[in-house]
Parts: C-alpha cells; structure tokens; sequence
C-alpha cells in the first residue's frame, strides 16, 4: 500500500506540469534527418549526473554526433551494460558522481500527462531526484537548440513487473499456461496502454522521431517456447475464427501439428502486424512528421513481419552488437542486406556501432566501413555510458576514413605515443594512458599546419589526491589545473585559443599527489575557424 501511494504522489507532482504542458502550444522543431545520422543514446541518470551540455559537447566534439535520443522508458538493466559477462570489469567511464546504475523496471522519465490514460499509468521512479525533471524536455530542448535532431526511445518492456504482478491478467502465458513476466498486447488495458503512451509522447513533446525496440510475442515460433496463449489472445483469436484453447491441446503433445502451428504463428504475425499500425498511427495522427524508427532485434520469430509494415515504420534501427563480444562477424552486411530485402532500398537503416565493452577501436572502424560499404544511412553508438573516449574518437576517425562527407579527422597526439620522461604506460577505466607516481612528462613535436586551435586534455582525475596537470607550447605553459575534483572518472579539459607552430615542441607535465597518478591520454587541437 505505501508504494501504490509514493505513485500516486508522484502522479500529483508530475500533473501540474504536464498539465501546463499540453495547455501550451507545442513549437515543432520537425529536424530533417541528416544526410548521414550519426545517432547517440542518452540515460536520465548520466544527464542529472554529467550534466546535457558535456554530454553533447563530448559526443558531437569526439564522435560527431548529429541526432540523440533520450531512453524515456527503460527496462530493468544494470548499467553499464555486461548481461553477456563478458571478461573483466565494466563501470562509467566519464561519470563523476557513480561508476555504476541499476536502472529501475519500466519507470518513466518524461512527465506524463495524466488524463491520457487510462487503467493503467506511467510509473516514475522512486528516486526524487530522477521523479520531479523531466529529463526528456531537456534532452529535447538542448538538442535542438543545437540545431541536433533529437528523440525518444520507449524500450523493450514498457510495463513494469509489479504492475503485472497485481493483475495477472495481463501476463503473457507458455503453452502450460505459466505467466511470463511480459506484458499481452492482446488485453485491452494494455493495448490501451501502449497507443495512450506513445500517443502523448507524440502529442506533448517536440520529437523529432520515436523509437522503439518493444518485445512483443516470445522470440520463438516453436509453441513449446513461445508465447502466446493467455485468455485475451484466445478471445481475441476467436474473432479471426480460430479455436486457440483447441490448438494449445494438441500442439502441447505435437508442436508440428498442423493446421494448428501455422494458425497459431499466422495469428501472432498478424496482431504483431496490426498493433504497430495501431502505435503508427496513432504516433502520425498527432504530428505526421515524426520519424517512427524500429530498433529492430531480428525478432522475425516473434511475429514482426517489417514487409508489411512498409509506409509505417519510417527508419530502421538495427542492435548489430556483436562485435561488442571482441571480435567483427558477418551479420552486419546480412541484417542490413535482409532489411533493404524486406523493406526496399529506400528504408533508411541505421546500424548500431558497439563502443563499449570488448570492442575495439579497429572493431568500430571496420563496423562502420561495412555499415557504409553496405548502403546504411547512418549509425548508432552503443552507448556513451559505457564508451571510452578513444572509441568515442574512432567514430568520427572511421566516418572519414570511410568517406561519408562532413567528418573530419580529429588531429591529436596519444600520450603513451609521445617521448616519455617519469611517464609509463598504463590504463585505466579501459582507456589506455600514460601515468607518474612522482612527476612525468609527454613530449611531443607539434605535426599539425600552423595556426590558432582550442586544445583539449583527455585525463582522469581520482579520488586520494589532488595532483597537477599543465601543458606547454614552445616551453612556455599555456595552462595548468589542479586535480581537485575526486571524482575516479575521465574528465576532458579545453584550453581555449593556443597559437602553435608547425614543429613546436607540445608537452604535458604531471605531478602525483598521493593516490592520483596524474593519467592522461590524449591531446586534441581543433582548429579555431577564421572569421568571416
């Protein structure tokens, strides 16, 4: 009882809010997709705790980012992701308040307007300092007014559990009749529920495009693992003539038989089918330029037949993770190739790009050469939380290398790269780098064209000390900062407008001071434009 009313306390405060939300009228920023989208994916938690305008400068500054979107209902996940347990350990990389997350199950991060819906509502999270801002307006709003593409993404579970388990009724059911923790889009509650939540997300926030991974149906079409067969399917079947209790008796004992294996797998292909037109639909009737984008899982087996809903889904996202595992596979070129078979040459495909985990910088480079070489229009990154900045930079690197035009090289110098002196080469937080227990030096000649440029420092800056960083241009020191701010993650520092030369000697000196190594990594120079 006390948490169904901490809920009902936060619908209290999040509806004045949304209630001067929809009582505004929306300014439609309708952002054209890019010729090549470069589309990055942004946490509630990493926004309150790296603050949006970092993030963005550091995903468009490394990366190139033109277009986010913000995970606005998010299943249950540790962050940063490692479901896979991969070998070693895995913790933000550039997060100067946690190293790590659970995120809760299903919870919202927009603020919802209440009278939308209906049996079933939005549930915030417990925490007050996630429940009262409304992290996709922000999200929105800081994109755009970079002149960024920006959206939503509703993820795979969109109910949480603990609603589920009050009313079991909405569960999914086996063959058996066992419950599975996974929402019916059959039951008419839910089904309710999911146009009324992607209806106001349409209707009350300035997105330019909404996308959606949902898991629907199991993704299995062998009726001995799949899904589904719950009481609001069977009445739901009955209407297309099919007796779905009569066939769950016979494909429990013989799960070939026939006609009863194909009625069953042709009804989930067909609501599966009919409930995205509905969500579509719904989504177009409030802003027809909204871009619904599929993040596809490769779900066919659920049920998702994308050849039928060519006209409503208007871009495609493909979660080709895999070489997160360390190592590049063919599946790239085939999921792009089966989607442009599917869906025509003229789908927009834009495949994920791992960043994370036991990718490498070569693994993104190659990723994005297929991805290019194959006809996609874009990529994704998989994901900033748990990107080092060296992957981060890959990207953009790999976009030119793969001539997608609009993204340069970035000029720079590694520290491990330079001539060393009280420096040894090291790593931390999967970041290669130089580090000193005393006092180490990185020297380097400059080898970039004359000119004035924005300097950036890629290091960390740990807890137990507060050691000090300079850098210096022709032996004169052109900034110096101590490492106060105990946070153990990778911080980037700007040294605004350095007039270098051709050839000048570039160093950066640090001094320890008790735990803190005084780590650095990399020397960014981004050239200052000339005025006009």
């Amino acid at each position: 009882m006390k948490k169904i009313l901490s809920y009902l306390l936060m619908g209290c405060l999040a509806t004045a809010f949304s209630g001067q939300l929809a009582a505004q009228s929306l300014q439609r920023s309708n952002v054209p997709p890019p010729p090549f989208e470069v589309t990055g994916s942004i946490y509630p938690w990493e926004v309150h705790d790296e603050g949006i305008d970092l993030i963005l400068d550091n995903m468009t500054g490394m990366a190139g980012v033109n277009s986010v979107y913000l995970i606005a209902v998010m299943h249950e996940e540790h962050r940063p992701f490692n479901n896979d347990k991969l070998p070693g350990e895995y913790y933000f990389i550039h997060n100067p308040q946690r190293s790590e997350w659970d995120a809760e199950d299903s919870r919202a991060y927009f603020s919802p307007d209440w009278s939308s819906y209906g049996a079933i509502k939005p549930l915030l999270s417990v925490h007050d300092w996630l429940n009262k801002t409304d992290w996709l307006k922000i999200v929105l709003d800081k994109a755009h007014a970079r002149g960024l593409r920006a959206g939503v993404e509703v993820s795979h579970t969109y109910i949480p559990v603990e609603v589920l388990n009050q009313h079991p009724e909405y569960k999914q059911r086996d063959i058996n009749g066992r419950p599975a923790d996974r929402p019916c889009f059959s039951h008419p509650d839910v089904r309710a529920y999911m146009l009324n939540l992607y209806g106001d997300l349409a209707k009350h926030y300035d997105v330019d495009y909404i996308q959606t991974c949902m898991l629907l149906f199991s993704r299995s079409d062998d009726p001995r693992n799949g899904t589904c067969f719950c009481d609001a399917c069977k009445k739901l079947a009955e209407l297309d003539g099919f007796d779905m209790e009569a066939a769950r008796v016979i494909l429990r004992d013989n799960p070939y038989a026939q006609p009863q294996l194909n009625q069953w797998l042709g009804f989930r292909r067909k609501h599966t089918t009919a409930i995205y037109k509905e969500v579509t639909d719904r989504i177009h009737r409030e802003n027809p330029q909204i871009d619904f984008r599929l993040n596809d899982l490769n779900d066919r087996s659920s049920g998702l037949m994308v050849e039928e809903l060519v006209g409503n889904i208007n871009s495609v996202h493909l979660s080709t993770h895999t070489e997160q595992n360390g190592y590049q596979k063919t599946d790239r070129q085939s999921r792009i190739a089966t989607t442009q078979y599917f869906m025509g040459r003229d789908i927009r495909i834009i495949p994920g790009v791992p960043t994370r985990l036991l990718a490498t910088e070569d693994i993104v480079r190659s990723s994005i050469q297929v991805s290019v070489a194959a006809g996609a229009r874009g990529i994704g990154i998989k994901h900033y939380d748990g990107s080092p900045y060296s992957r981060l930079r890959a990207v953009r690197n790999a976009l030119h290398d793969a001539g997608v035009a609009g993204f340069e090289n970035i000029l720079g110098l590694e520290a491990e790269k330079m001539r060393l002196s009280g420096y040894d080469t090291s790593r931390y937080l999967l970041e290669h780098c130089v580090q000193t227990l005393g006092t180490g030096t990185a020297t380097a000649a400059f080898p970039y064209a004359s000119g004035t440029y924005d300097v950036i420092v890629s290091y960390v800056d740990e807890k137990g000390g507060q050691g000090v960083l300079s850098l210096s241009v022709g032996g004169r020191t052109k900034a110096k900062w101590q490492l106060n701010e105990e946070v153990n993650c990778w911080r980037r520092k700007t040294i605004p407008g350095v007039a270098i030369k051709e050839g000048q000697e570039i160093s950066i000196t640090g001094k320890a001071d008790g735990k803190e190594m005084a780590r650095v990594d990399f020397i960014e120079f981004v050239p200052r434009k000339k005025a006009k």
